[in-house]
């Protein structure tokens, strides 16, 4: 699994992925042993290996994903991957159960592979050095994959959020024109009530008075025409 899509889990996935156990060796073959582990402490004598392995930490959400990523660097940071610390310890190896001392046996490792194949002392630390420059240049990759992603996944996302936001903006105007139009219109229904509650008390009034005098002219002809 590449950077990019460890980051992206990282980033995006609800749950961290779990990290793969590590596959038993062979039986019968002979765990390979980093010299950063068999390394004693610096002394006058011996330079300082590449430093023992920090623990990652554990019990946190993060800690399959800091597994996942220490794996990767681990991967492209193995001892195996570069000639001369791997050939120290080809030398170093058999001599475990012949020199249990770390220091002893490392020195007579290096001894036997100076004679043998030249390997110096130099040629080590170079191999360090190596392995500390494609360290550098995968921070520098995982750098620029975190500001791609960053930039396509997450800031590519602030014109959508901004246009949501313009859109829902719009839309509560809209309500709120529309409310105010409700609020009119139910005041010009109630004054137009009102009115037409007058209209029909002021034609009754009208109507009586009209009826009472009809009523009044009428008996007035009655006596009039007898």
């Amino acid at each position: 699994m590449s950077f990019k899509d460890l980051i992206k889990n990282a980033i995006f996935e609800e749950e961290p992925q779990q990290a793969h156990p590590a596959q038993p060796a062979a039986s019968g073959a002979r765990p390979s042993r980093p010299i950063a582990a068999a390394m004693p402490t610096a002394t006058a004598s011996m330079p300082v290996s590449a430093g023992s392995t920090t623990p990652l930490r554990s019990g946190g959400a993060d800690s399959g994903r800091d597994n996942e990523f220490y794996g990767r660097l681990l991967k492209q940071t193995d001892f195996s991957a570069v000639p001369d610390l791997s050939k120290i310890e080809t030398y170093a190896a058999p001599l475990a159960d012949v020199i249990p001392d770390k220091s002893l046996r490392y020195k007579a490792a290096m001894a036997t592979a100076k004679s043998q194949s030249g390997l110096t002392k130099a040629a080590i630390m170079k191999g360090f050095d190596s392995l500390m420059a494609t360290l550098e240049s995968a921070s520098a990759s995982f750098s620029q994959q975190t500001d791609e992603i960053s930039k396509n996944e997450i800031d590519g996302k602030a014109g959508q959020i901004a246009d949501l936001n313009a859109s829902i903006a719009e839309k509560q105007k809209e309500i709120a024109d529309m409310q105010q139009q409700a609020r009119a219109m139910q005041t010009q229904a109630d004054t137009s009530r009102a009115r037409l509650q007058q209209a029909r008390a002021t034609f009754q009034s009208a109507y009586e008075r009209r009826k009472s005098e009809i009523d009044q002219q009428r008996k007035e002809f009655e006596t009039l025409l007898q």
